[in-house]
């Protein structure tokens, strides 16, 4: 399958490769990844031509991180602390500015937020719009068909394209907004679903309106023991039904079938354009979303599969039968490859690995483990089987480690999930923690 990559670069116009990321789709809701509900028909139909990538996990649980790991194959605690100060370093070699130095055409088109401009992640891109503030495929997919009208189509190029369509809030334009959820209900779910921002505050399986006293509270208090603490100390909060997370669900699954729409227009445009037979196009997200799990909405105070699984769909030029690929990979794998299908020979020295022998049907020996981070205090390893999660201390502090290696599984400190030996996951985590 390489071939069909690699002999691009004699054609008359070599295309290019575009990154498509839906900020904060979960991988379940995708027909390709085991949903029944006919959500993604167009997402869907994309994967049936396409590697599929079964199990890939984010490196973070937050925007701005996540997108860092993908665009320089580097675990985002290697490059700043994980706080509100994050910026990609100066000088830092991503993706974009390796193909920039290739002579490809570089160009962004995001939804602003965590991946504006002044977060440093526009390195190497000769055009990076974030004019988008919060928008959808449908604003920044239009403005990156425009920009593919007016290039020179001369040399190959990189084109990334970001967008907040099942981002909080998921109450989206008809039909799609209340597709699955009632219009009329007036319970407390509801009211959270038309709130901007709404499912942020809730913590512990209750709505906590004051969302600075919620993270101090989940700061202060183990999440582990499922928000029984938070509650407590905040009597205030409104307790959620199961009226309320049904309702947030629905919402957000409208929001799942909005995002496939403007994703169909998208790859209509492509196609409009000729370059479907001469681009490499990849469908990822930065990560997933909790939807009751836990007790919990969001997305920054978890790093269970719910957050961290995230669809990773690679369509080869022309298309290829569906191909189902289950060893554990990760965003950070993502830019290595890319360059590699491309035949670009600078190398990214981070921590990922180039899939391209795997994407060619070749045996490949991947990862026994995975890791995500987060800035809340928390640290998680996945295995095959099953997930081991670190709470407590912040990755950048010392001791974080000798606290790992005492720790009992179970603890306020390590939660296991899923099934296997939770000790070989406590070597990924120490071994990441050493920068080994």
């Amino acid at each position: 399958m390489l071939s069909l990559w690699l002999g691009l670069a004699c054609a008359p116009d070599p295309g290019g490769i575009v990154v498509l990321s839906f900020d904060t789709l979960r991988a379940d809701r995708l027909g390709a990844y085991g949903s029944t509900a006919k959500l993604t028909p167009n997402l869907d139909r994309f994967a049936a031509e396409s590697v599929i990538f079964d199990q890939a996990f984010a490196q973070a649980n937050e925007t701005l991180f996540s997108h860092a790991a993908l665009f320089t194959s580097q675990y985002p605690s290697r490059l700043a602390a994980l706080n509100g100060d994050f910026r990609l370093p100066q000088g830092t070699a991503t993706l974009a500015s390796t193909f920039e130095g290739a002579g490809w055409e570089t160009a962004a088109f995001v939804a602003g937020g965590h991946l504006s401009a002044g977060f440093g992640l526009d390195a190497g891109f000769e055009v990076y719009d974030d004019s988008s503030a919060w928008g959808s495929l449908r604003e920044t997919g239009a403005l990156a068909l425009r920009w593919l009208d007016t290039r020179p189509a001369k040399a190959p190029f990189f084109l990334f394209v970001h967008s907040y369509d099942t981002h909080d809030r998921y109450l989206r334009p008809s039909p799609f907004g209340y597709a699955f959820a009632d219009p009329a209900s007036q319970t407390v779910g509801a009211r959270i679903g038309r709130e901007v921002g709404g499912t942020t505050h809730i913590g512990g399986g209750a709505y906590v309106q004051d969302l600075t006293r919620l993270e101090l509270l989940s700061l202060s208090a183990p999440r582990f023991e499922g928000g029984r603490g938070l509650r407590a100390a905040e009597p205030t909060a409104e307790p959620l039904a199961d009226d309320d997370r049904a309702h947030l669900t629905a919402l957000y699954d409208g929001s799942v079938a909005w995002a496939d729409a403007c994703f169909g227009r998208f790859m209509a445009g492509l196609d409009e354009r000729d370059l479907l037979d001469t681009t490499t196009i990849v469908v990822l997200s930065d990560h997933g979303e909790l939807l009751g799990e836990g007790g919990q909405f969001g997305h920054r105070g978890s790093l269970d599969d719910a957050v961290t699984r995230v669809p990773l769909l690679v369509r080869p030029p022309g298309g290829v039968g569906a191909r189902r690929l289950t060893g554990l990979v990760g965003l950070i794998d993502v830019a290595p490859t890319l360059l590699e299908i491309a035949g670009v020979e600078a190398r990214l020295y981070g921590d990922g690995i180039s899939l391209a022998p795997t994407l060619a049907g070749e045996a490949q020996a991947l990862r026994g483990t995975i890791v995500s981070e987060g800035g809340l205090r928390l640290l998680s390893a996945r295995g095959a089987t099953g997930r081991l999660t670190a709470e407590g201390a912040s990755i950048e502090n010392p001791w974080f480690a000798p606290l790992l290696r005492v720790a009992p599984v179970d603890g306020i400190t390590l939660k296991v999930a899923g099934d296997g030996d939770a000790e070989p996951l406590r070597a990924g985590l120490l071994a990441h923690l050493e920068g080994k």
